[in-house]
């Protein structure tokens, strides 16, 4: 299971910029406050992350175990049911150490927003407001702000409606790490698993491969396109972060537009990772915040 992860507040932190003409020293308290936010936020992942996965992963197991060994089956699925309530145990103190640093964070680009002349707290929470107060912050906002790629980003978000579940997924320009163009023919009549943005988030902590072992047994079992799709500016990133997963064999693309690209303001996703789960047909059949293995593997692949 993944602990929740409001995009709002995380991605993109570490690249925020400051304005120029900002004041030095509202800049300089933005930035201390951030730095030590950012440092308890990675102390909570790593507290989940010892404490929840590695429970997850020995019920995995010891389920796995089970259908081997039929003889032990129910001691087997004993323990593993209580390996799985132990990790669940530890969830909602973890949760809520996460939860509370993403708040302090939140209120911190509340107030540093307009010192920083930076849309991007504004983009990244654009679900917390109606789009008039939206509006009125670009009109109040600095020049700069305005013609930003956020500002443009946070512009077409306003003007289009948001395509969601039960919708025709519209396709867009994204390229490879060559910069070739991505070829969505391919997916034509196929099923179709769109991961938006999740590696990091994913591995945290634990083996850059996982996601590579992940998706070959699903494409072993079942007949369907994985589409990973990295936020990065250039395809020397998206070069590095294929090769850094182990994810060559796979489909792995960008629209080299960073946080602003259509999969972030045509379909409003928010999370690392997002996944769109779409049918054969074109259909988006399911949208989550998170990778939802159940879903992903019994409902939307049939994996039995």
């Amino acid at each position: 299971m993944m602990f929740r992860i409001k995009a709002s507040l995380i991605i993109g932190l570490i690249t925020m910029p400051l304005a120029l003409n900002a004041q030095n020293s509202a800049a300089v308290a933005y930035k201390t406050c951030l730095d030590s936010l950012k440092n308890s936020f990675t102390l909570a992942v790593q507290e989940w992350n010892r404490l929840i996965p590695p429970h997850n992963r020995k019920a995995i197991s010891l389920e796995a175990e089970a259908k081997e060994h039929p003889e032990f089956r129910d001691s087997l699925l004993a323990l593993a049911t209580k390996e799985r309530q132990i990790a669940k145990d530890y969830m909602p103190e973890c949760q809520a150490r996460i939860d509370s640093i993403q708040n302090e964070i939140s209120a911190l680009n509340d107030r540093y927003a307009l010192t920083a002349e930076e849309a991007f707290p504004y983009f990244r929470r654009r679900k917390s407001f109606d789009k008039d107060s939206l509006s009125a912050f670009l009109k109040q906002a600095s020049p700069e702000v305005r013609h930003s790629k956020t500002g443009a980003a946070l512009r077409k978000y306003i003007k289009h409606r948001q395509i969601g579940q039960g919708e025709q997924f519209k396709t867009f320009t994204c390229f490879d790490q060559n910069g070739q163009r991505f070829d969505w023919n391919l997916c034509k009549g196929k099923k179709v698993f769109i991961l938006h943005d999740g590696l990091w988030c994913m591995t945290h902590g634990m083996d850059n491969t996982l996601l590579r072992k992940y998706l070959h047994r699903l494409v072993s079992k079942a007949d369907f396109i994985p589409l990973v799709l990295v936020n990065c500016s250039n395809k020397e990133e998206l070069r590095s972060a294929i090769e850094e997963y182990g994810l060559q064999e796979f489909h792995v693309v960008s629209e080299l537009q960073n946080n602003l690209g259509k999969l972030n303001w045509l379909y409003n996703d928010q999370v690392t990772p997002t996944c769109h789960y779409i049918d054969e047909k074109g259909i988006i059949e399911f949208i989550s915040e998170g990778l939802d293995p159940d879903y992903l593997e019994k409902e939307f692949l049939k994996i039995q």
